[in-house]
């Protein structure tokens, strides 16, 4: 697994209505710690998707290219992995249909990861077609299931190789002291590896990463100065934020960039405590998370407005995909509760939040009875605009920077027109435009 070209990890989950709960987002989180506090986190790009359909398999994949696919949720008896239909409900895929899709990427897919029940059949199957496979031999817990990914992707964090790392996540589980060590089931095509590391590896690493996600790489953030200074402006003046902007404008990068330069530009200083709400279920969670993040016991309702009181650092909360609080599992409770907390000058809490449109708008319960937002009425928004031409060209000559690569003028306009300046378009245009110079190359 070493090599300078990240390693892309795609995290399916599927939690059917109509089945046992599972605690599939509290996996997804341990896993994204351990590769953040990683030796080389930047080595690593994990992409999420949950509630997956079968129809969404394959488009997943197509997205994001990854090399490693890890399954996280249901399996039956029969050995069949259990997605959701178009309302929700259970559906179950028989292995031989999972393994002939396996075997149409099985020249970038190099792992797979089948966390759920019973899932050693659709291993088996699978190992046909791809390097590594992992399954479980019987039905295995939750805690069982967490432990062997922490343990798995510790390991690999830790440059390991797939079969080690396995080895690490089965001594997870009993480190834990759960008696379902002997679950977890590796299939090894000797095969199917490559006996020298493909091209690919050996080439000049693609400077325009990530193509998904946020940036929180400080060398690799760009193109928002402005905005920055803007929020610090009003941060530094009492107020708290809310950054305005469609899907892929930057919103989360930017969010992520002003807590790391909080302790440099804030005044007076806040202790900077980031959630992202895509990883948060419900409002019990929230608070959970949030508690644990400040560093104060859990609680809700006014033992959490008392701890934070008497807290020693006052808080600027920073919440990444806020459009989560209009799901099932989130009241205006909550968000009145944010409002108390940051209202007033010397206020516990000061909040920046990333949406995607106007918060007056995202929360339609706060026009009942001419009511409005609670979370509009302290902050003041920051529209995230496109990028200029001006803006697009620097961002493209700062990533080429120390390659050896140059893109033609023909190429950086159309570049530019195709991208209409949005940050994410721009960034997956000049990844694939990079790439074909580094095929003409080998």
């Amino acid at each position: 697994m070493s090599g300078a070209i990240s390693v892309k990890i795609l995290f399916l989950a599927a939690d059917p209505s109509d089945a046992s709960r599972l605690r599939l987002g509290q996996e997804f989180r341990d896993i994204k710690e351990r590769l953040r506090i990683a030796k080389a986190p930047e080595k690593y790009q994990l992409e999420q998707r949950e509630s997956v359909r079968v129809g969404d398999i394959t488009q997943a994949i197509f997205d994001f290219e990854p090399i490693i696919i890890h399954f996280s949720g249901h399996g039956t008896s029969q050995g069949e992995l259990c997605f959701e239909n178009e309302v929700g409900k259970f559906q179950p895929v028989k292995p031989d249909a999972l393994a002939a899709m396996f075997e149409l990427f099985a020249r970038h897919v190099n792992c797979v990861v089948l966390n759920a029940c019973h899932s050693e059949i659709q291993a088996k199957a699978i190992a046909q077609h791809i390097p590594f496979v992992i399954g479980m031999n019987d039905a295995i817990g939750d805690k069982a299931a967490i432990a062997f990914a922490v343990g798995f992707y510790k390991a690999l964090a830790a440059n390991r190789s797939i079969e080690d790392a396995y080895k690490f996540g089965c001594v997870e589980i009993q480190l834990q002291g759960i008696p379902e060590h002997l679950k977890p089931v590796i299939y090894v095509k000797k095969d199917l590896i490559p006996a020298s590391k493909p091209k690919a590896e050996r080439a000049i690493p693609n400077p325009f990463i990530p193509q998904h996600g946020r940036v929180e790489d400080s060398q690799l953030f760009f193109g928002r100065e402005r905005e920055m200074q803007r929020v610090f402006e009003v941060l530094n003046s009492g107020s708290s934020v809310a950054l305005i902007g469609e899907e892929g404008m930057g919103k989360s990068s930017l969010l992520w960039a002003i807590c790391q330069q909080a302790k440099n530009r804030l005044q007076p200083l806040r202790q900077p405590v980031f959630l992202d709400l895509n990883y948060i279920d419900n409002e019990e969670d929230f608070y959970s998370a949030l508690c644990h993040e400040v560093g104060i016991a859990e609680c809700t309702g006014y033992m959490l407005t008392r701890n934070l009181k008497a807290h020693k650092n006052k808080v600027l909360l920073a919440l990444d995909n806020v459009g989560k609080m209009t799901w099932q599992g989130f009241t205006r409770g909550v968000r009145d509760k944010l409002r108390g907390l940051a209202e007033g000058s010397n206020a516990p809490l000061k909040l920046i939040l990333a949406a995607t449109e106007p918060l007056n708008d995202l929360f339609n319960d706060s026009h009942d009875q001419g009511k409005t937002s609670p979370l509009a009425g302290i902050c003041q928004e920051e529209h995230i605009q496109p990028w200029d031409e001006t803006t697009m060209r620097a961002f493209i000559a700062n990533r080429l920077a120390g390659t050896s690569v140059s893109f033609t003028e023909e190429e950086i306009v159309q570049l530019v027109q195709e991208s209409s300046g949005h940050p994410r378009k721009l960034m997956q245009l000049c990844y694939r435009t990079y790439a074909r110079y580094v095929e003409e190359v080998q």
